[in-house]
């Protein structure tokens, strides 16, 4: 089954890739793939990118994406537990409450009860009470979890060979068992991955951008890597996480929204912008080191110019700045919003 192509021809390049079964990304490295999937729509798959050892045998590259894939539902928690957000702490009847809405909602859908409480529990705890659970009902369990807090039809699990590992050893078969048991789209990325060759080769087309930029070595996010919720600041991104934490207090930041795809018009890409006013036509994008290399830069200065051309100022801060000193940061933004609010637009 392949996903279906997105209404912009230039934002198509994942049009074609299987959301089921296993395939080799042939013509596109990690760095290109990042940028490529960076603005998903709605009817795209979520995409989730794992590290692996390719030269590990395949129970432990199994249990190795588990974890990682539980990580990210935990950093993702409450987003997929309805009424999640109103355990405030780890009280005992903190830990009840989440253990009852997560049984709540099993019972009408096909999560499986025992896991999804153990993970929410998990998630307000900071413990590992879920593991327990065999791999097969942890990945099969995850994958509803995932879909369901991307409000995604389809999750796809995408495995990054380490750099250095040279042999296939057990990738093959555990990317097999986790399609197979996870129902998952598995893509295997990287020349790592390349001597996989049980499985097919797909060439996704690439933006131009993309295709055209030549990607430096940026500093690579931890892994796993995942896409931000829309709407809430990126779960392991400590400068949105900050900022938010002062907007909340500020009335002039009312309207804002985190992470929201934005597509001015079905002739251009869709850009998933950091932080937004719409109604004001404001955007601020928060730079981590990724954003330093040649790919990654040549992308913002894409997303900034379509902003821009659609009505909209933009603000860019990095990391450092907003960490080490959010007072000034949060000044600036003020200004703008403040300005737009009145109907300043010069």
């Amino acid at each position: 089954m392949s996903v279906e192509a997105h209404p912009s021809a230039t934002a198509a390049h994942w049009a074609g890739l299987p959301v089921y079964g296993v395939v080799r990304i042939a013509g596109a490295d990690r760095a290109a793939m990042a940028v490529a999937l960076d603005s998903l729509g709605g009817s795209a798959p979520a995409v989730i990118g794992c590290d692996i050892d390719p030269s590990a045998p395949a129970a432990h590259i199994v249990d190795d994406v588990v974890a990682q894939l539980s990580s990210v539902a935990r950093d993702l928690f409450p987003a997929w537990l309805p009424g999640g957000e109103h355990a405030e702490g780890v009280s005992l009847l903190d830990r009840r409450a989440v253990r009852t809405r997560a049984h709540t909602l099993a019972a009408t859908t096909a999560h499986y009860g025992p896991f999804l409480a153990a993970l929410a529990e998990d998630a307000l705890t900071g413990r590992s009470a879920s593991a327990v659970f065999p791999a097969e009902t942890r990945v099969r369990g995850l994958t509803r979890i995932l879909t369901l807090a991307y409000r995604r039809d389809a999750l796809v699990v995408m495995l990054v060979g380490s750099a250095g590992s040279d042999s296939d050893g057990g990738a093959g078969a555990a990317a097999a068992w986790l399609a197979d048991h996870g129902g998952v789209g598995v893509w295997l990325v990287g020349p790592e991955l390349a001597g996989v060759d049980r499985f097919p080769a797909v060439s996704p087309e690439l933006p131009n951008l993309v295709a055209r930029a030549a990607a430096a070595s940026p500093a690579e996010p931890p892994r796993p890597d995942y896409p931000a919720i829309t709407g809430r600041p990126h779960p392991r991104s400590a400068a949105e996480q900050r900022l938010e934490q002062r907007l909340a207090a500020a009335e002039w930041a009312r309207g804002r929204v985190w992470n929201q795809v934005h597509q001015p018009h079905s002739l251009v890409p869709p850009i998933r912008v950091d932080l937004m006013w719409p109604d004001l036509r404001c955007a601020v994008e928060i730079d981590g080191p990724d954003h330093r290399g040649a790919l990654k830069y040549a992308d913002d200065r894409r997303r900034d110019n379509s902003l821009v051309l659609d009505g909209y100022a933009v603000l860019r801060f990095t990391n450092d700045e907003i960490l080490g000193d959010p007072s000034r940061v949060l000044s600036v933004i003020e200004r703008l919003v403040t300005s737009r609010q009145k109907g300043d637009t010069q």
